[in-house]
């Protein structure tokens, strides 16, 4: 009967949208076939497998938050040609009197020259601006293969999840089911198969919440890659196979030129520039006059040759408030770079702990802990059989077993978000990952 109940409630979570949803995602390696929880499907080719590079080719193509950040790189490029074009021209006219025999009628072109350096500065300051969006363009790249890495393994470790929940209740269940012979046989007392169907109930409601678990993470994928092409699909990859980093030192060093680190930068180089335009425009431009001067006085026409040179007289706004504020502006940038170039070397140090934690947990877990779990776990089954522990015992270690299992994925997953924070602070390429990889052993 527990048999047909553990069965009855597996077609109920099968009919869930949710879960429905997130059978698209079940956990396997990439040699083994689709792994479908509960729920028999018939055409298993309809399954579109996704991997990481898959992943990230949809967020090339597809994350609003690159799109614009490439546009405004591109807009960058506008800003800096404008900065270097010089001044227009100028056409005046001056028509004196309007007579017939009495007027005067003359035509100039004017010329401003900017002195002081301003086109330069101008140039200096856009060079720099289009630094910052080139720089800001490569750490969005970086920060997006940072989400997708974290959102792509989020759902590997949600489909791992979602097998130990399976093997979970299938070992309660098996576990209720003698509990229940062994009661009815009157070898043990019928308290110890009630709490094994707890148990096993228990081990179903796990098993539906990680199904859930992978709809919601292949909902967050869908969010990061900025499509839904990747609903419907399954996640392949070896959660397992964590991708090895360079030694801090090395990464430490990288942070110079990681997009972070070129942002502060190019910021602080463009706010000193700043100065050099607010010092230029103290200087007056000079605007030349060039042109004809036709007078006609009593019938007779006469031309003339005009020419004139203008210059303001900086007697009143001599740009002393806006050098006072560009200077003081670059005094913060030089301040927020030196915060930034520390709050990085702090981050990248924590992450770089957190991996080698991580993967020391996983790898401990998977040689020591899950082997013991293990065999404990047989070791008292048998036991049980034979009436020779309690079902509390075999309780005990089902839970040790299935705790260990949790633990272990949890610090795989933790090890690939320490790996894919390192990418985000180093800048690692969107579209490039490690080709080795380290495999615990």
């Amino acid at each position: 009967m527990l048999t047909r109940n553990f069965a009855a409630f597996l077609a109920i979570a099968a009919a869930t949208p949710a879960c429905a949803q997130s059978m698209s995602a079940p956990a396997y390696s990439e040699d083994e076939r689709p792994i479908v929880v509960g729920v028999a499907i018939s055409n298993e080719a309809a399954l579109t497998p996704l991997s990481l590079d898959d992943a990230l080719g949809i967020a090339v193509q597809n994350n609003p938050t690159l799109r614009g950040a490439r546009a405004d790189a591109d807009a960058s490029q506008g800003t800096f040609i404008q900065a270097g074009v010089r001044p227009n021209p100028e056409m005046s006219f001056l028509q004196e009197g309007f007579g017939g025999t009495e007027r005067t009628t003359t035509a100039l072109v004017n010329q401003t020259v900017e002195l002081g350096g301003k086109r330069r500065a101008r140039q200096d300051v856009a060079s720099y601006g289009r630094e910052v969006a080139l720089a800001s363009l490569d750490g969005r790249a970086a920060a997006l293969r940072s989400d997708v890495v974290v959102a792509f393994y989020g759902l590997l470790a949600s489909q791992r999840h979602l097998q130990v929940a399976q093997e979970s209740a299938a070992i309660a269940l098996r576990s209720a089911e003698l509990a229940e012979k062994r009661a009815r046989v009157g070898k043990v007392s019928p308290v110890e198969a009630t709490k094994a169907r707890v148990a096993a109930t228990g081990a179903q409601i796990e098993f539906v919440n990680a199904r859930i678990r992978v709809s919601t993470a292949v909902e967050k994928l869908a969010n990061v890659t900025g499509s839904p092409l990747v609903q419907g699909r399954f996640a392949i990859g070896d959660i397992e196979t964590v991708p090895p980093v360079e030694p801090l030192s090395q990464l430490l060093q990288r942070l110079t030129d990681a997009p972070l680190s070129r942002i502060a930068r190019a910021e602080m180089l463009r706010s000193n520039a700043a100065i050099s335009v607010e010092r230029a425009r103290r200087i007056p431009d000079i605007t030349f006059s060039a042109g004809i001067k036709r007078v006609i006085t009593g019938g007779i026409r006469d031309n003339q040759a005009v020419v004139g040179v203008s210059i303001p007289l900086p007697l009143f706004d001599s740009n002393k408030g806006a050098l006072l504020e560009a200077v003081h502006k670059a005094e913060k940038a030089n301040a927020d770079f030196e915060s930034e170039r520390a709050r990085l070397q702090l981050e990248l140090t924590q992450a770089y702990a957190n991996y080698e934690s991580s993967t020391q947990a996983a790898r401990q877990l998977k040689t020591d802990v899950l082997p013991a779990s293990r065999q404990a776990l047989d070791a008292v089954s048998r036991g049980y059989e034979l009436g020779k522990f309690s079902f509390l015992d075999v309780l005990d270690a089902q839970r040790t077993l299935f705790q260990g299992q949790s633990q272990y994925v949890q610090a795989l997953t933790d090890a690939h978000l320490a790996y894919a924070d390192i990418g985000r602070l180093v800048g690692m390429p969107l579209r490039t990952h490690a080709d080795q990889t380290t495999n615990l052993p």
